[in-house]
């Protein structure tokens, strides 16, 4: 993996065989421009350090004093960067915490046996003194269905786990998530009185459990979740084919609170020709409270900046204006996405496209873009100057869920995407902490989002 990312001197090489030899098909200033950006940020690149500043706050979970810090990192730091003009775009975002009680037990063995949990994302908490009930395994939420009365009164426990023979790992997580998002409301629509999830990762027997947001369903009554470790699931999916009859204890301090105010934080690079056109590039600055969201989405935040802070460094004003959204409270239903969508839409501003980085900070593969065949054709015109940073790749495909909401708009919402082997062992988890994240590898995302942002906004689509 190391040997991608090449030295400066031979990614200069790279560029200039590329794009050199190029010069009949291509423009001979933007074959210069991206490769003083690469260069730029190769040579000079600031990402991994602002992410070392970032994560040194803790989490960042929706709400907290956490949040509250990184927004005044975030804006600090665009300032340090003297981006023409920095924003906070007021949003009101929803406050849940954890409390300092998540236990489950397994009650019915000669010894207790502690199970390894953690509760998911918007969870209600248990009673003083727990819930205790006997335990239905299910491998989805048909499944669930078709038992109907026989979870009534029952802790439903969900272990279908993450497809390991998928190359996208994405692609698995989205067959999998559905458990966890939906089965409370799933399980609580039979009487069940808890649930448990086995944990989003492609870590077959680990004890670290994930956490994530669930969605109660209105009218359905909200019954308490947590996540188990996958080596938990696994021991306690044994420990039922033993005995079916066995009982377990789960106790949760979880609690939602009401909403509460925040912010988004945007920075701007005016556009010399076309300032009142918008590129967007972001990523949301809100974690889980487990660890300090360093890949989840640390990384797409401090690229994000990178982008604009690059283009300032060079000296690069492109044709329309760069933008950068740090988005808040994504994990929590996309509230702050949803905010800057809607006055975008009241103000009446004209988004051309908007990429997106929460896919980790991993080695850089390319991009998807969500819209017809023409979008999908007019970004891949821009592949042959990101195929020397490995980033050549641009599919259909969806974006992001902070960029999303621009589609609707007449954006070209694009997501960026680096290798995700290794993704779902750190998300949304305890070891998502910076050092996971590789310098080079985040930087070269870094110089990937950087061109194609410069190509959009200088050359459009």
């Amino acid at each position: 993996m190391k040997l991608r990312f090449l030295s400066l001197f031979v990614l200069f090489g790279v560029f200039l065989a590329v794009f050199v030899g190029r010069a009949s098909s291509a423009d001979d200033s933007l074959a210069e421009a991206t490769r003083q950006i690469a260069t730029e940020i190769t040579v000079n690149g600031k990402a991994y350090a602002d992410l070392r500043e970032l994560t040194s706050i803790g989490h960042r979970l929706s709400g907290s004093e956490g949040a509250a810090k990184a927004i005044e990192w975030a804006k600090r730091k665009m300032e340090s960067y003297g981006f023409d003009r920095v924003i906070l775009q007021p949003v009101m975002v929803p406050h849940w915490t954890r409390g300092d009680v998540e236990r489950a037990t397994v009650t019915s063995t000669p010894q207790p046996i502690s199970l390894k949990l953690t509760a998911l994302g918007n969870s209600v908490g248990t009673p003083k003194g727990g819930v205790e009930a006997g335990v239905v395994e299910v491998q989805g939420l048909d499944e669930v269905q078709k038992l109907g009365e026989a979870v009534r009164g029952k802790i439903v426990f969900y272990n279908r786990p993450m497809d390991p023979t998928r190359k996208s790992t994405f692609k698995a997580y989205g067959k999998a998530v559905d458990q966890r998002t939906g089965g409370a409301s799933a399980a609580a629509k039979h009487d069940a009185v808890a649930v448990l999830v086995r944990s989003m990762t492609t870590l077959p027997d680990e004890d670290c459990p994930h956490t994530g947001m669930l969605s109660y369903e209105k009218g359905v009554a909200m019954i308490p979740a947590a996540a188990l470790s996958t080596h938990s699931a696994n021991e306690l999916s044994a420990l039922l084919k033993s005995n079916p009859k066995l009982t377990v204890r789960l106790e949760l301090s979880a609690a939602q609170h009401p909403l509460v105010s925040s912010f988004n934080v945007i920075g701007e690079l005016t556009g010399r020709d076309l300032p009142q056109e918008y590129v967007v590039v972001g990523g949301h600055l809100d974690s889980w409270d487990l660890a300090t969201g360093a890949h989840d989405d640390g990384t797409g935040v401090v690229q994000s900046i990178e982008v604009l802070r690059t283009l300032k460094a060079l000296g690069m004003r492109p044709r329309r204006t760069v933008r950068v959204v740090l988005f808040m409270a994504e994990e929590f239903g996309a509230f702050g996405a949803k905010e800057y969508a809607s006055q975008a839409k009241a103000k009446g501003e004209k988004h051309l496209a908007a990429l997106e980085s929460d896919s980790g900070g991993f080695a850089p593969e390319g991009f998807t873009v969500e819209g017809n065949e023409q979008a999908v054709a007019a970004v891949k015109h821009w592949a042959p100057y990101l195929a020397p940073l490995h980033a050549g790749s641009i599919e259909k495909g969806g974006s992001g869920a902070d960029v999303g909401p621009l589609v609707e708009q007449g954006a070209v919402a694009i997501g960026y995407i680096p290798d995700s082997t290794h993704y779902f062992d750190f998300h949304h988890s305890a070891r998502d902490r910076i050092e996971a994240v590789d310098k080079k590898e985040l930087h070269a995302g870094a110089a990937a989002m950087a061109v194609l942002t410069y190509l959009l906004a200088e050359k459009g689509l």
